[in-house]
């Protein structure tokens, strides 16, 4: 293969004390750096990094993203992530995650959906503006589509507030998607997470007020949405253990 990409992308990581909570849990926001911080590594790897891509007025973008936690990690451990691309598609990119103990046992799996956008138009933009490799890792997470959650209508008080701030932008003039897990967390009230999925619907922007409002559903689990003003930003189901 050209530049010897890898098609899986493996960093070992040890677990410090600020990736957990007050009562010892890894933060629903630690896995998300944790999956974005490897695919990074790994897209700088196969050619489509940051820098790559600007050149091409390109950025990527997660679209979706969803976790389940199998075996609760613990402080200080070593661990090993390995993230992996599937088969590229027309206009967007799965990309899958998996956190394990030394031993090989997982602790958490996850996977991505990512899109690329223009710098100009912030559209989404086609396959055929990068150059993606045709080989990719055969190994899924999730047999099942990749779906989006229902999304709750702006109604009463919102479970909690946030003003987009300098410290949140990324490189792309935009929320980081980590900070939506902690926003989520803070509506949910510190409950521990056992399934997160998130879906991106439109991006926020420095000085944005989000407002963030849950509904429990009939299978104990939570929907959650975050609006700004009357636009819907982000949608999320979380199950709680």
């Amino acid at each position: 293969m050209e530049k010897n990409i890898e098609l899986k992308h493996t960093e070992k990581i040890k677990l410090l004390n600020s990736n957990f909570d007050l009562n010892d849990r890894l933060k629903p926001t630690s896995i998300f750096e944790l999956f974005q911080d490897v695919a990074c590594v790994h897209g700088e790897q196969m050619g489509v990094g940051f820098e790559e891509m600007l050149e091409k007025k390109l950025f990527w973008v997660v679209s979706r993203v969803k976790y389940d936690v199998l075996i609760d990690p613990k402080v200080y451990q070593d661990v090993i992530v390995e993230t992996w691309y599937h088969k590229k598609g027309r206009i967007d990119f799965d990309r899958d995650y998996l956190i394990k103990d030394l031993d090989g046992n997982v602790l958490v799996k996850g996977t991505s959906k990512w899109c690329v956008i223009s710098t100009e138009t912030r559209r989404l933009e086609t396959i055929d503006k990068i150059n993606y490799p045709d080989e990719y890792y055969p190994e899924v997470n999730y047999e099942e589509r990749f779906v989006k959650t229902p999304c709750i209508e702006r109604e009463g008080e919102p479970a909690y507030s946030h003003t987009v701030s300098y410290n949140e932008i990324d490189h792309n003039l935009h929320l980081n998607n980590v900070n939506y897990a902690t926003y989520v967390y803070n509506a949910l009230k510190a409950k521990e997470f056992s399934h997160f999925q998130l879906n991106f619907i439109e991006e926020c922007k420095l000085g944005d007020r989000l407002d963030v409002f849950v509904k429990e559903d009939e299978n104990s689990g939570y929907l959650v949405a975050g609006y700004v003003d009357d636009k819907v930003k982000f949608s999320a189901y979380v199950k709680v253990k």
